[in-house]
């Protein structure tokens, strides 16, 4: 293990910046089988409910030229399930783990919170950005009120260090995470996917049933930078930067823009190993380096221009 790697987010310390997205390799198991998850700085599950959801009905994936589109729904066999199918192989894996928890109201958080409060996970990461589904997911995390409510909630409930997962469709986006520091969080995931539309023009009709669905990949990076420049300068929280990595040079823009971590999702259904080959990547580059140094290094460079 390369010690300049190591960053310090809130109370928790990471061996590299790179996670695993929560719902782009389910509940660890299958990416296992490519390289052992104790590589990664840490992994985040898919979201779980309370009770077992089926998700929505077919299509539920659309590739577009610079990007995927989803619609899964939230699909999850339900907390009962979680704790005795996958915490017994979560719980042997020697890096940071995060559950994402997704509910429909603030009572179902809450109560997935105190279920969780006693295993051996890092923290939990609050899903309340999906846009897939009719009750919570966006619509919480587009509720500054709700989400600031919600989030003191769980960190009073759950003693743990917690994560918010938010919406690129979100407004005001400074005031909130503004307001989620206050409410204890101790970094915001920034983004989950971006609404998007993809049209079947043979038969004229939207490909999705639910009409809407979450752009995620490459096309979507630059838009997430953007925003992570943004809250960087306002230094309210650390910041776990999601959105369209594919390569080594992509973790090295978020770090530079101001991510102190990066959680890599697309690009898993294209190479399962990208998780483990960017970490050789970054042990390799920073022999000399502590990659904590560079974190929102950018921001200085700047200066350059004048």
């Amino acid at each position: 293990m390369n010690s300049n790697l190591q960053i310090k987010v809130g109370s928790l310390i990471f061996k590299n910046p790179v996670l695993l997205a929560s719902g782009t390799s389910g509940f660890g198991k299958e990416i296992s089988k490519f390289y052992p998850l104790e590589i990664l700085g840490g992994f985040v599950t898919k979201s779980i409910t309370l009770k077992p959801k089926r998700g929505n009905p077919p299509p539920r994936i659309w590739e577009t030229p610079c990007g995927l589109l989803n619609s899964i729904g939230l699909e999850n066999p339900g907390l009962e399930k979680f704790l005795e199918e996958e915490m017994p192989f979560l719980e042997k894996i020697n890096t940071n783990i995060f559950v994402s928890i997704a509910g429909e109201s603030v009572k179902e958080y809450i109560e997935l919170a105190k279920n969780l409060k006693d295993l051996k996970i890092s923290g939990i990461e609050l899903n309340i950005s999906c846009p897939n589904v009719d009750k919570g997911g966006i619509y919480f995390g587009l509720d500054t009120d709700i989400t600031y409510e919600l989030t003191k909630s769980v960190v009073k409930i759950s003693q743990k260090p917690v994560w918010v997962k938010l919406s690129p469709e979100t407004e005001r986006i400074l005031i909130l995470i503004n307001l989620l520091k206050n409410a204890g969080a101790e970094a915001v995931v920034v983004f989950n996917t971006f609404l998007g539309l993809a049209i079947d023009w043979r038969i004229r009709k939207p490909i999705f049933k639910r009409i809407f669905a979450g752009l995620s990949g490459p096309s979507i990076k630059p838009l997430v930078l953007r925003y992570i420049w943004e809250i960087y300068e306002k230094g309210f929280l650390p910041i776990v930067g999601c959105g369209g990595i594919m390569e080594f040079g992509d973790v090295m823009e978020y770090i530079l823009a101001g991510a102190s971590l990066v959680e890599i999702g697309t690009a898993n259904f294209i190479n399962p190993n990208i998780g483990k080959e960017i970490v050789l990547e970054l042990e390799n580059y920073f022999r000399e380096e502590k990659i904590q140094d560079l974190i929102g290094l950018a921001h200085k460079r700047k200066e350059d221009f004048s």
